[in-house]
């Protein structure tokens, strides 16, 4: 029979991915170069090949994979059995949390999935196009809506939370756990309901 992959292989490659997507985020794709990324693992030129043939596959494992991992975040709290109201309020929670530990994962997915080739860079759009589907279904349950309606307020929620990355910095004054609780008031009850909502966590988590 033939092995499976080692989980040294896994904790390998994984490792590798996300000092590509740090690599790619802070110089940009197109200037990213393999070597760059070996040096940086710690690892030769060799062995970086020997995982992945080209820059172009790490691009597409990172991107898809992270890709994956958001479309089973929406599909996560369906189990918990919430009312519609609070699985969205949680799934915005669950979003806003993952992007903090994925930062730089996400700069790459917003900036470079259009240098990958054509059938990967449609592989990946297909599985964004999932993702806001069924984060659509869950804002189309909470308001009683379907179809566009839904997917404009679906946009309007990534609106808020997917560039966070250019000014919610890990560390500062306000958490992603509180900007998260932010979000779920502005949704619940508009601007009144997110400073709201800052307020009481900013109180919580002094006492």
């Amino acid at each position: 029979m033939p092995r499976g992959i080692s989980p040294e292989h896994i904790v390998q490659r994984d490792t590798m991915l996300n000092v590509a997507a740090d690599t790619f985020a802070q110089l940009g794709y197109p200037s990213a170069t393999m070597a760059e990324i070996a040096r940086r693992c710690g690892v030769s030129k060799s062995l970086l090949y020997h995982y992945y043939p080209s820059k172009d596959a790490m691009l597409f494992d990172m991107s898809s994979s992270y890709m994956r991992k958001l479309r089973e975040l929406v599909g996560s709290v369906a189990p918990l059995k919430l009312s519609a109201k609070e699985a969205l309020a949680e799934t915005v929670r669950r979003f806003v949390v993952e992007y903090e530990h994925s930062r730089t994962r996400h700069v790459v997915l917003l900036n470079d999935v259009k240098f990958l080739p054509p059938q990967q860079r449609d592989e990946v759009l297909d599985l964004e196009r999932q993702v806001v589907q069924r984060f659509a279904d869950l804002v189309g349950n909470t308001y009683s809506i379907d179809g566009e309606r839904a997917k404009v307020l679906t946009m309007c929620v990534f609106g808020m939370i997917n560039w966070t990355f250019t000014w919610l910095k890990p560390g500062g004054s306000i958490s992603y756990p509180q900007f998260a609780e932010t979000v779920v008031g502005l949704l619940e009850t508009g601007l009144n309901g997110g400073a709201e909502r800052l307020q009481q966590f900013s109180t919580i988590h002094r006492t």
